[in-house]
């Protein structure tokens, strides 16, 4: 098993919830991704097969340490022919860290399209440059990682290019979690990078602190994936990301937004 595989997946508990493998390194803060994707996991392997995520909410409450597993205590809210929810308390040391809701929803017949990207850049076009900054929780030689900032609209516009370059054997619905786990790498920085900041300067204190994703079509993990990211509010101290999540045929497979903590240090 990949390293990454272990990371977003979790291991039943006798109590009958669930443990997620710690990311490191002790004493920094857990990654928000991480605890958003074991959350999503841990729902994922209370419902049947058939049914597939179709929504994902996630509050963050407190910072956790990125040394030590979490576990994750799953409710099932609903569970009808068609359609189930999940509720999701992730603790550590007793500690409540997050809670999640998870809705599923069986494949049905209706309305299709998408958006689709104008992204001016094809992955293959741009180095492989990582985080834009230190990312110590996340498997990097198994994740390959674009990015590339654009004002040329007058907008800021942040795309990042990710594929995951080891296999996700197991459940299908891994690379759901592949993506959760991806989305929030320096999701807060447009709301800096508007104003001529960023998260690597150090000038704010930033936090996730709510993360909402809706999945619209299957997501290949293994396959180059588009995050394209904007910031069109912030106020007292808080901001809002818009994200958009495209496949490598540049269609529309999910949609985020994203609100996290941006307070000036003094």
């Amino acid at each position: 098993m990949s390293v990454l595989a272990g990371l977003l997946d979790v291991t039943p508990e006798e109590s009958g919830g669930f443990v997620g493998a710690a990311s490191g390194p002790a004493d920094k803060r857990a990654y928000g991704g991480h605890l958003a994707a074991q959350a999503l996991a841990a729902a994922c392997r209370t419902v049947d097969s058939d049914k597939t995520p179709t929504s994902l909410h996630v509050q963050f409450l407190r910072g956790g340490d990125a040394g030590v597993p979490v576990h994750y205590f799953v409710e099932a809210v609903y569970d009808g022919r068609t359609a189930a929810s999940r509720r999701v308390l992730a603790r550590q040391d007793g500690r409540l860290l997050t809670t999640t809701t998870v809705s599923f929803s069986v494949a049905a017949t209706g309305p299709e399209h998408a958006a689709h990207t104008t992204a001016p850049h094809a992955p293959a076009d741009l180095p492989a440059t990582g985080p834009i900054g230190p990312a110590p929780s996340l498997p990097l030689d198994e994740i390959d990682i674009r990015t590339n900032d654009d004002w040329s609209t007058g907008e800021f516009v942040r795309r990042l290019w990710w594929r995951v370059t080891v296999p996700l054997c197991g459940e299908p619905w891994l690379s759901t979690c592949a993506a959760a786990y991806v989305t929030d790498i320096y999701g807060i920085d447009p709301v800096l990078a508007v104003h001529g900041h960023s998260m690597t300067d150090r000038s704010h204190r930033t936090a996730t602190t709510d993360s909402s994703i809706w999945f619209h079509r299957p997501i290949r993990a293994g396959e180059w994936n588009l995050l394209e990211s904007r910031s069109p509010a912030a106020a007292r101290g808080r901001g809002l990301v818009t994200l958009s999540l495209y496949d490598s045929d540049k269609v529309l497979t999910a949609t985020l937004v994203q609100e996290g903590l941006a307070v000036l240090r003094t």
